[in-house]
């Protein structure tokens, strides 16, 4: 048994937060060889049970590696490098039955080995074990002594091991539990892991040591002037004595001083008991010349504290970066140095597809690179605290964060909240955060948790945080979608910030004249496959309705991890394909990015609707609005260029007056000179680049485009340069392999329904409800022309074969998912290219970044974990398939309105027969479907469904092409 604790079984009691764990404190940078990572490789022994843990596996010296005691990474996930233990995907339900706090029979517990050394020159100091993250529990033991129990699995758990370590040589031992009951509140939509997954590391202090630091760095937007406030908080490890002095200081991150330099006593004894309030110092300065800290202006400062002892020598010291801010709720709007700012966000998860919730600080910024690079600025930590890593990244780099705390009971989403057994844990967890993490900028909100009910928990940590900083609000979903947006959960939420709500939803809260808090969606437009469609309504709304400031898209990217199959391959796999279950399958796969960080096609609306900058038109003049709060556009270049039928015939750069943030000017639209006149369709696209390079994108990276519609008739059929007889005598006919052929079919997206989950749709009606109507009604198997009436009509001339088609579609068949035809074309076909919307794949409901120029790429593959429905282009007027070899083309020209189109190798069967990305297997030939209706995407797997602009009404449907060949 487990020594000291395991009669006890503290992983059982939810009351039992720790064992001789340290306070939390702010994350303070240790001296020049004062700290030593215990990082690398350690030996772990997995048991099914911590009962059946023996003493003898956390006493004697390390073992060597055997078949029992392997090595494994830290930090790192044993679910990911050892056999007998899996990761387990759930979304809303536990993998186990439970009620709260019963754990399963089976609950891995892993003992952790190692080594390490306590340097010489650290003796006469304190020694600290950091465990920076354990999940699910963990119990600490070095040298066979038992030195502490902690809780949290997403916040450091630090303990003094200064009594029982030598200089030299020592050995530590970590047991984790992979469950506790501490598992009933952390019941994310996630995988369920196991391990030591964030740094391990000892530390040497000093007997009298700077114990914490809490920093207030407010900025007067009135006065331009910084408020500082320091509380240093020192730490006496033998009886307080006299004659110790905090000297703190200001200045920037170049050294350079900033205002006068503080020195104070630090009290030592309770000579006024009602009075003194510890061995603390409070260092202010009222008015600093400072420049402000905003995402937009990400300017940095450091304070350094130093504690002088009573020979008036140094004898600890420590720094911490800051950025001067002011962060309000008033007048119904969340407000940053007294300015509203746009919410451009979005939820991430510590994830990589090998290491789990192991991630690295480059991990970090390549996240983050790639958020700006698409107009990303601020980060909801789903949901819960990250590493402090992060945090110092989004103060450096400028994004606004939501700090959530560790809490989720979503299995018992209505009973833990107001728990008497889990109280503690609440408070706890909540407060150990804003203790860690409340001297970063880049936090303007902390949030209470996700999806746990509302209970009297959320009140008492509300309160908790409220009384200990003041300078931030908070905020939590549950609180009103229980109690009501208007008036409810008051005292648990500063903002309204439901999850996946309508746009009429939002808009009805806004326009009432009883709202008084500002709307944050914290959730919203399910990334799950093909989706995020109306992104673009969204933010139409939201730009244009007082009270509304944007939202947290879910989410950043899949959270898929590779396994390596029976077949020797390698693959993302999701929830189910490790043996794991009860599971929720593929819903782990709803981001904007694969795991590898490969960007889905739908990243470049967000991109869009994210822009810092837009532009349209009003009359012979464009009107240029700059979204951001702080920033002129002088970072900025402007490129126009004038397009006829698709084609560039003019360009220039955009002179600029200075505009100021939140407002716009209009200029002069740009001379296109001859060439303009006629039927043509003719647009202008304007791109702004980055002047200079930046740290997250090149100079000339294209941070924000809009097209301007300016004049013209959709294009006349355009003549083939050569008779229809391709070289050969080959006719248009007899290139296509098969078809044309009417097609009212499409492989399900995951917002039109589950296809691995049928389930949930059918008997629990979650999620979209179109493939289950579209299989009743026999969509998917059934020949179109049984279902809908059909006529057509084909014609031959000089210029190639045109058809003409007639559907009607009955009532009880409104909603389809396409009514066009689909016909193939030898694969020897590899590129395409058209004038329509492009060059990014988009859908009728997503399609507001996608520019109507001409455009040429090779044909698509399917960017999608589970296949679907994928490659569509709205509004083509002509399309055509070349063959790079022989130069011959097979094209497409709309004859009445413009159609959408889509170029794959693969059919709708296929894609819906396929579970995974990797079963596809391209077909010799070319897949093209034509559209002259097709239904938007939605994010019903989530949210709303598809608006109803978007969906394909019952009646007539009339549509026409042509068919031609030539040779390029």
């Amino acid at each position: 048994m487990i020594p000291v604790i395991g009669e006890l079984r503290p992983w059982l009691d939810p009351t039992q937060l720790e064992m001789h764990r340290l306070p939390m404190r702010s994350s303070l940078p240790a001296g020049d060889g004062l700290r030593r990572s215990l990082d690398g490789n350690w030996l772990l022994r997995l048991f099914d049970h911590p009962d059946l843990v023996p003493a003898g596996a956390v006493r004697g010296a390390t073992p060597e590696p055997n078949r029992q005691w392997q090595a494994v990474a830290v930090p790192g996930n044993w679910t990911l490098q050892v056999d007998g233990d899996a990761p387990h995907y759930t979304n809303v339900q536990m993998p186990f039955p439970g009620p709260p706090p019963v754990l399963p029979e089976r609950n891995p517990t892993g003992v952790y080995r190692r080594s390490f050394t306590v340097p010489h020159g650290w003796s006469g100091r304190r020694v600290v074990v950091h465990v920076g993250g354990a999940e699910s529990v963990h119990a600490v033991y070095v040298n066979d002594r038992f030195v502490g129990y902690g809780t949290d699995s997403r916040l450091p758990s630090e303990y003094d091991i200064t009594d029982v370590v030598q200089t030299g040589a020592n050995h530590i031992a970590v047991v984790v539990m992979r469950y506790s009951a501490h598992s009933y509140i952390e019941d994310q939509d996630q995988w369920w892991m196991a391990g030591l997954h964030r740094h391990v590391f000892i530390e040497a202090r000093a007997e009298v040591d700077v114990a914490d630091v809490a920093i207030v760095a407010d900025y007067d937007p009135a006065a331009r002037t910084g408020v500082l406030t320091a509380l240093t908080t020192v730490s006496f490890g033998t009886a307080p004595a006299p004659g110790y002095t905090v000297r703190t200081r200001v200045e920037t991150l170049g050294g350079r001083r900033v205002g006068v330099g503080a020195h104070q006593q630090v009290p030592h004894e309770h000579a006024a008991p009602y009075v003194f309030q510890g061995h603390r110092v409070v260092a202010s300065w009222p008015a600093l010349r400072v420049e402000p800290w905003s995402a937009e202006s990400p300017t940095l400062y450091r304070v350094v504290i130093e504690l002088l002892g009573p020979d008036d020598q140094v004898i600890d010291h420590t720094d911490q970066r800051i950025g001067f801010r002011r962060v309000e709720v008033r007048d119904r709007q969340l407000l940053v140095n007294d300015q509203p700012i746009w919410v451009f966000g979005v939820n991430r998860h510590d994830h990589h597809p090998d290491r789990g919730k192991a991630v690295t600080v480059d991990d970090m910024r390549a996240d983050l690179v790639a958020m700006r690079a698409h107009n990303i600025t601020a980060i909801r930590t789903s949901h819960y605290p990250n590493d402090p890593a992060f945090l110092d990244l989004c103060d450096e780099l400028g994004f606004y964060v939501v700090a959530e705390a560790n809490i989720e009971s979503h299995g018992y989403n209505d009973s833990l909240c107001n728990d008497a057994r889990y109280r503690a844990a609440w408070l706890d967890r909540g407060a150990r955060m804003v203790t860690r993490d409340r001297n970063h900028p880049s936090v303007i909100i902390w949030s209470l948790g996700n999806e746990s009910g509302y209970g009297v928990n959320h009140d008492a940590l509300a309160g908790w945080i409220r009384k200990a900083d003041p300078t931030r609000p908070v905020q939590y979903e549950d609180a009103t979608r229980v109690e009501g947006w208007l008036d409810g959960g008051r005292a648990a939420t500063d903002i309204v910030c439901p999850m996946y709500p309508s746009i009429a939803a939002i808009a009805e809260y806004a326009l009432n004249p009883l709202a008084d808090r500002p709307l944050i969606m914290c959730e919203y437009s399910h990334a799950m496959g093909n989706s995020n469609g109306s992104l673009a309504d969204y933010w139409h709304t939201i730009t244009t309705t007082p009270g509304l400031q944007g939202g947290f898209l879910w989410e950043w990217k899949d959270h898929t991890l590779r396994r390596r199959g029976p077949d020797g391959v390698s693959r993302l796999a999701y929830g189910g394909q490790f043996g794991d279950t009860p599971h929720d399958c593929n819903f782990v796969a709803d981001g904007m990015m694969s795991a590898d960080l490969e960007p889905r096609p739908a990243l470049r609306e967000v991109a869009w609707v994210y822009r810092p900058v837009t532009v349209t038109a009003v009359g012979d003049e464009l009107q240029i609005e700059n979204r951001q709060s702080f920033l002129g556009l002088g970072w900025l270049r402007a490129r126009w260029e004038h397009l006829v039928d698709g084609s560039p015939v003019a360009s220039g750069r955009l002179d600029l007056p200075d505009i100021a943030p939140r407002t716009s000017a209009r200029v002069p639209m740009p001379s296109f000179g001859a060439g303009c006149e006629g039927d043509s369709e003719r647009s202008l696209v304007v791109r702004w680049e980055l002047q200079r390079r930046a740290w997250w994108a090149p100079a000339g990276h294209v941070v924000a485009w809009d097209e301007v519609t300016l004049g013209g008739e959709r294009s006349a059929p355009v003549p083939v340069r050569v008779p229809v007889r391709v070289s050969g005598g080959e006719p248009i006919g007899m290139l296509l392999t098969s078809g044309p052929e009417l097609n009212l079919w499409r492989a399900a997206t995951d917002n039109d329904g589950f296809k691995l989950m049928p389930d949930l749709a059918v008997r629990l009606r979650i999620g979209g409800q179109a493939l289950r109507r579209w299989q009743e009604a026999g969509v998917d198997r059934l020949d179109p022309a049984d279902l809908v009436h059909h006529r057509s009509q084909v014609h031959d001339d000089e210029h190639g074969t045109t058809y003409r088609h007639v559907v009607e579609v009955p009532e009880d068949l409104a909603d389809l998912a396409r009514v066009g035809v689909m016909f193939t074309v030898s694969g020897r076909f590899d590129r395409m290219r058209w004038f329509g919307r492009g060059p990014h794949e988009n859908y009728p409901d997503r399609r507001s970044s996608a520019m109507l120029a001409v455009w040429e790429a090779d044909i698509d593959a399917c960017p999608y974990l589970i296949p679907q429905e994928f490659g569509l282009r709205t509004d083509c007027r002509w399309l055509e398939l070349i063959d790079r070899v022989s130069g011959q083309r097979v094209r497409v020209d709309a004859q009445s309105d413009a159609l959408h189109m889509s170029v794959t190798r693969h059919l709708p069967a296929d894609l819906f027969a396929a579970a995974h990305v990797d079963d596809l297997r391209s077909r010799d030939d070319v897949v093209v479907c034509i559209d002259v209706a097709h239904r938007g995407v939605g994010t019903a797997s989530c949210g709303p469904d598809v608006l109803e602009p978007y969906r394909i009404p019952a009646g007539r449907h009339e549509f026409a092409y042509r068919l031609s060949a030539s040779r390029g």
